[in-house]
């Protein structure tokens, strides 16, 4: 639309529906660039064949857990000419301890050890803090580390019981840091670098192993064995930056893993991969769909951070 206000009667010249997700615009980068990207989604059992339908039809590769209930919605309103996009989610459903142990279940069957098992997005109503534990464990006790990019309290949650990796934006990881409240974000980034930077560290101490803290526009800190690494964006034409984290989140993932066994953590570069997960926002950026790219002009921005990386040796 080419202007969204509150309390006016709008009308949107288009509108496109199609499963949502932070996994499953994880997954989308994984398929742009024809890298093993499988995913497994908790979905309602009263809308869910629709869902699945929506997968189906985009090539991913996919495989479904159930619970009782509807699909958790979000509405993104996109102004024309314009980065703004301003988003509603639904609360969601919420889910019995019968559908989560089905749900871990599904999950061990799929986990290959020595490789990043990403559970990124919310949880459903009802989950608790020992159901995080339990999600955790089966990834340890499978020989895989854990990627974590979640709402506030669960990233808490997470910290408190092992999660590997976290990768909130600014506004969460302050929020988790202190103690402020997840029902609104603003993206305000001043002083972005400090902030993330710090905040990355914090986030190591609270539990984690490794921490990117995302600060939108201007880039990412990455923190690991008490040192921290920014990588700064790189120019491109922002058609929308709604899932840009969860396209840094996929590359990283993607390029951390061609390295070798991820959890000799000593042993992988990454600043490597955090500049390559930043060429695979960048690109998501400029296509203005959640999880779409073109893998040539992803690796064009990545050798463009490689280049300004030795620029400034």
């Amino acid at each position: 639309m080419s202007h969204f206000e509150r309390g006016a009667i709008m009308r949107a010249p288009s509108a496109e529906v199609r499963a949502g997700g932070k996994g499953i615009d994880a997954a989308r980068v994984g398929k742009s660039l024809k890298k093993r990207s499988p995913l497994l989604v908790l979905i309602g059992d009263l809308d869910g064949d629709q869902y699945s339908r929506f997968l189906a039809e985009e090539g991913l590769d996919f495989k479904t857990s159930s619970y009782h209930g509807k699909i958790r919605v979000a509405t993104m309103y996109h102004e024309d000419n314009s980065p703004t996009t301003t988003i509603v989610n639904e609360e969601g459903p919420s889910i019995s301890q019968g559908e989560w142990d089905a749900y871990l279940a599904a999950i061990q069957h799929e986990i290959k050890p020595r490789e990043i098992v990403a559970s990124m997005g919310s949880f459903p109503i009802g989950i608790s803090e020992e159901n995080i534990a339990e999600l955790i464990s089966l990834v340890h006790r499978s020989k895989s580390l854990i990627f974590f990019d979640a709402a506030p309290h669960f990233l808490i949650w997470a910290l408190r019981h092992g999660a590997d990796i976290v990768s909130p934006n600014l506004d969460e990881a302050e929020a988790v840091i202190k103690g402020f409240s997840e029902d609104l974000f603003r993206g305000e980034d001043s002083n972005g670098q400090t902030r993330a930077e710090r905040a990355a560290l914090a986030l190591c101490i609270m539990g984690a192993k490794l921490a990117i803290v995302h600060a939108g526009a201007l880039g990412a800190a990455l923190a690991f064995s008490g040192k921290t690494i920014w990588v700064p964006t790189v120019e491109v034409m922002v058609k929308s930056s709604v899932g840009a984290g969860d396209s840094l989140a996929a590359g990283f993932i993607l390029k951390s893993e061609e390295q070798g066994d991820v959890t000799e953590m000593d042993l992988i570069d990454w600043k490597l991969s955090l500049q390559y997960g930043t060429a695979t926002a960048s690109a998501a950026c400029e296509m203005g769909r959640s999880g779409d790219l073109d893998a040539i002009r992803v690796q064009q921005l990545f050798d463009q951070l490689l280049k300004l990386n030795e620029t400034r040796r």
